[in-house]
Formats: structure tokens, sequence, C-alpha cells
């Protein structure tokens, strides 16, 4: 297979319907500038689009319609993954909304024999936001905003607001309820963030067995997604240098609020982490539709990504999953298979085994991010489109008193993963009260990547 080199090419297809008067006049020229946008979806859908093979037949579609309308029509009925948005609201959707956020990630449980009024419990706080420096932490929980309930209309607030008041509270596990705190939080007012997804590293030294432990929570650049500033990708080869000179041996990676990104991003990770053997190697390949020649294109666990970095040279990776773990997540989790044992600790992740590419027409002010091509590892396997289920099933959503800060040992899915690699066992808390409700939303759902990007 060749390596990945997609080249943009000058579209070929000029698929444009062609209106008739009833005397059989071509009246195409006074209709085409009301019909450019969806006809150059439709030209570039019928080249690139995976399933390109089911759009409908150019007569039985209306050039007419609104974009996301028209473009909706085109889709195969196995796609949940196309995205289309305007090119002046389009944002990295591998990250949390850098432009106007508290930098809070939270899921939101019901109040216990109460069907309206809801608790936000903190997942983590991004640093240098709002969020950290009203020193909210992971496992508080908010009851109230301005001292009002949170519902199912106002809970969204929560991802970026004005400065608000809360009211946060703590699981009180002989109560086995949450206990409201006496004094409020002054939450500053939503503003630019960074959402560093290089989030915590550290080490334990347990005997023999040197862990490291990396939080990675999505998969992007950088503030800008350019490649002229790769600020998370450089915090990443940081990491791995530091767990190099730590001497590690053993490593638990957490992905569990990982929901998608870049995949030239898990390239890198990959490098990071895989026996130092299978450096050069085909860590997978993208297979296209077949007018696109190559139809199939290799990328590789390559030493070049890591330059400046280490490769850590790991037979065994330990893997935290929940449910909003996708994308470009199991494409690390997969690609790494075939080379070293993967062990899965959490939940089923989500199943995003395909790949989007991004297209622009700036005069347009039209994106659209159709499915391109879909994933398979160096052993031709994809298999995943229902999700990894875990070796090791754990909802630390469901136990009120789990939520312990990222590095403590006792916190549930890390403690679970030392326990399998020390044979020692674990003393995680696993404490179920009444309070463990169903989730109703979680905030990591909303800059969820339909599938794998590419460039």
């Amino acid at each position: 297979m060749k390596a990945i080199n997609i080249l943009l090419f000058l579209l070929g297809m000029t698929l444009i319907p062609v209106y008739m008067a009833c005397t059989g006049e071509d009246r195409w020229p006074e209709y085409a500038e009301q019909t450019e946008t969806d006809r150059w979806i439709d030209d570039s859908m019928r080249v690139w689009y995976y399933w390109y093979e089911e759009i409908p037949q150019s007569k039985r579609l209306n050039y007419f319609s609104e974009p996301a309308t028209f473009f909706k029509s085109l889709l195969s009925s196995d796609d949940s993954y196309s995205t289309i948005d305007s090119i002046t609201t389009t944002t990295t959707k591998s990250i949390s909304s850098t432009d106007y956020s508290y930098g809070l990630e939270f899921e939101l449980k019901a109040v216990e024999d109460n069907d309206t009024a809801y608790y936000a419990r903190i997942l983590y706080a991004a640093h240098n936001s709002p969020a950290s420096e009203a020193n909210l932490q992971r496992g508080d929980w908010i009851i109230k905003m301005d001292n009002e309930v949170i519902t199912k209309k106002n809970y969204t607030k929560l991802d970026g607001d004005e400065a608000m008041s809360l009211t946060t509270g703590y699981y009180d596990t002989t109560k086995d309820t949450i206990i409201a705190n006496t004094d409020p939080v002054n939450l500053g007012a939503a503003r630019s963030i960074q959402d560093n997804p290089v989030f915590y590293y550290n080490t334990y030294v347990k005997g023999s067995k040197r862990i490291g432990y990396l939080v990675y929570n999505h998969f992007s650049f950088g503030p800008t997604s350019d490649e002229s500033d790769v600020t998370y990708d450089k915090d990443l080869l940081e990491a791995s240098n530091y767990f190099t000179n730590q001497q590690v041996n053993e490593f638990v990676l957490d992905l569990r609020y990982n929901n998608g990104g870049y995949m030239s991003c898990a390239q890198l990770l990959a490098s990071i982490l895989a026996p130092s053997s299978a450096i050069g190697s085909e860590m997978g390949y993208l297979k296209f539709n077949n007018q696109i020649n190559p139809q199939e294109q290799s990328f590789y666990l390559d030493k070049s990504l890591i330059s400046g970095g280490s490769n850590l040279n790991l037979s065994t990776l330990y893997v935290l999953t929940t449910s909003e773990t996708a994308a470009a997540s199991e494409m690390l989790i997969n690609c790494l298979k075939p080379y070293m044992t993967v062990v899965i600790i959490g939940q089923t992740t989500v199943g995003k085994n395909v790949a989007s590419k991004t297209f622009a027409n700036t005069n347009l002010q039209i994106t659209m991010s159709p499915i391109v091509s879909k994933i398979y590892n160096s052993a031709n396997e994809s298999d995943y489109s229902d999700g990894f289920a875990p070796d090791y099933s754990l909802n630390e959503s469901s136990y009120p008193a789990a939520f312990l800060p990222f590095g403590n040992e006792n916190e549930l899915l890390l403690a679970k993963a030392i326990s399998l690699i020390t044979t020692e066992k674990t003393t995680a808390t696993l404490t179920v009260g009444r309070s463990s409700t169903p989730s109703i939303a979680n905030s990591i759902t909303r800059r969820a990547d339909k599938a794998v990007r590419m460039k």
C-alpha cells in the first residue's frame, strides 16, 4: 500500500441539472446562482463520499433546497457521521468550545424523587479556566445556579454564560446523599480558554513495576489546529520524555473523556506507546471508495513523528474508557492491538470506525465533512462499529464516591488498572448509593467528532 498522501484535484464532474422550459429551452443559466451551493456539495460528494454509489440520481434531487437539507438527501442510510456547517461557525469539534466556555465538563443527574430538578457532577475543569479559578474540582456537585435549581431547560448555561453564583455540594458516604456546601462559589464569566488534552500525567512505582499514567482528553494540535502551532503535540512529546526518564515499563492511558479528533495526533500517540520493534511498520490503512486511486492508503508508526520525544517500548497498554470514548481513541486501540496487548477497563466505547475529510468553499461560506473512508489496522480489522467492549467492566457514573482526583491511586478506574498490573487487590471505594441515578446528559458529548478527522 502506498503511504497516505491524499491529493485534492479539480473535480472533473459537473453533474448539473438542466432546467428545461416546456419548449425544451435550457434555462440553467438563470438558476445557476440559486443552485450553486447545492451543486458544489453534489459534485464533491459524488467523487469523495464513501457511499457515493447510494447518492440519488440528479433528477431526483432538489437543488433549490437549503444546503443542510440537500446534504442530508445525499447520505447513505448507513451514515450517521457526515456533517455540514457554515464556514463562519465551524470550529475544531475535537475539543470543547474554546471561544466561550467556563472550561467545565460535567454529567447531569436526576435528583432522587424529583422529576424536574437535576444536579451536575463535575468530570473535570480545564486548566486556567473560570471553572479551575473558582476551585471547582472533579467529583464536586453543582446543585443550583444563581440560587435556581438546574433543569433540562437551563443546564446548558454551564457550557458558558455570564458570571454566576453556584451552590455546590459533596456526596456524604455515611448519609448516602449529596450535602450542600454552606458557602457559594463565584464562577467568573465564560471566556476563550485552551483545554489542553495533555491534562495530567504521573508515575507510580510498585516494586519492579514503574507505571506511567496519562489523561489525554482529545486528539488535536492546538488552539488553532494549525500545523505551525502544534502546542498540544509538543506537550505530548514532553510527557513522553518524562515517562522515559522515569523508566516506565507499564502504562495506563486514560481516554475516558476522549471522543475524537485528528488521525495524525493518534499516530503520534501510538508511535510513543508502541513496542520499539513496531516503529516503521504499518499502523493501519484507510479504504476509500473505488474512484480514489490508490483506494487503500497506509499510515505508519512513524519515528519522525516523535522527533524531540521518546518511544516508550511498551508490550502492554491499559486503556480507561467510558461510553463517550470514540473515533480517534478507538482507532488507536484497534491499530495497536496487532503489536501489543491492549487491556480495556471501563465501558463499551462508541464505535466510530470511519474517517471524514473536511471540504471548505470560502466563496459559498460552506464547509462539510463527509465520510470518505473506513479505517483498518494492519491485520485488516475494522470490526468495532459497535464499540470495543471492556475486558473489565466498570462504570464510574454508577458510584457516587468514585470521582476522586485524576492520579489518586484509589480512583476507581486507575485503581483497577494498578491492581491488574501489580496483581494486588484494589482498595478503591465502590459505594453504590441511592444518588447513583442514570446520567441525563454529558457535556463531553457536545465536542464529539462524528468520525476520525483527516487533514
